[in-house]
């Protein structure tokens, strides 16, 4: 049996018993046999089963915070703020206590944690939360204002396909079905420093 293919029996075996690295068998050959243990490893793998979905580990990789940025509008925020938080060895409840108090705002911990939450789930337009949030923050979390900015900063949404022209109307509810409604709900000191009064 030659290497290549003995080599390729250990990563089939590993990959099923676990999760095979591909790069720690092609590290054990060179050139030719490189190549063509790379092609075999890709071969086996597109037919190989796939495994069933996991849920709760996929919540706790770090891929969550990849597609949590990618389909949000907090750009990066959803993969480096609970980095961030656990290279500072906080608890969310820690930080967000620890937030209230940088911003002068104790007592609204609940109101705080509701936008920190946002953050982090990429839900919170990046936009609309002051400086003074990304810098109490920063404090907190061993990170410059300037970096926090940054990694909210979304990217542009590509050019829209065109469209044909639509008609449509635009109307105001009257007054006293406003009025009945109750109204916008009164914002706060809170909701302007994550929201910027939008």
């Amino acid at each position: 049996m030659t290497d290549v293919n003995r080599l390729l029996e250990e990563f089939i075996a590993a990959d099923r018993s676990g999760v095979a690295d591909p790069a720690q068998f092609l590290a054990r050959v060179d050139g030719l046999d490189r190549a063509e243990l790379e092609a075999l490893i890709d071969g086996y793998l597109a037919r190989a089963p796939r495994r069933a979905f996991d849920r709760a580990a996929f919540e706790a990789s770090p891929a969550a915070g990849v597609v949590a940025s990618l389909a949000g509008s907090s750009g990066t925020w959803p993969a480096l703020l609970p980095r961030l938080r656990h290279r500072a060895r906080l608890k969310r409840a820690e930080l967000v206590a620890r937030l209230a108090s940088e911003l002068g705002v104790g007592g609204r911990e609940a109101k705080v944690a509701s936008y920190y939450h946002a953050m982090e789930q990429g839900a919170l337009p990046s936009a609309g939360v002051s400086d003074r949030v990304l810098e109490a923050l920063g404090r907190i979390v061993g990170e410059s204002a300037a970096v926090l900015r940054a990694a909210g900063t979304v990217a542009p949404p590509p050019p829209p396909a065109p469209a044909a022209p639509a008609l449509a109307r635009l109307a105001a509810p009257a007054a006293e079905f406003a009025a009945a409604a109750g109204g916008a709900p009164e914002r706060d000191e809170v909701d302007v420093l994550f929201t910027g009064g939008i």
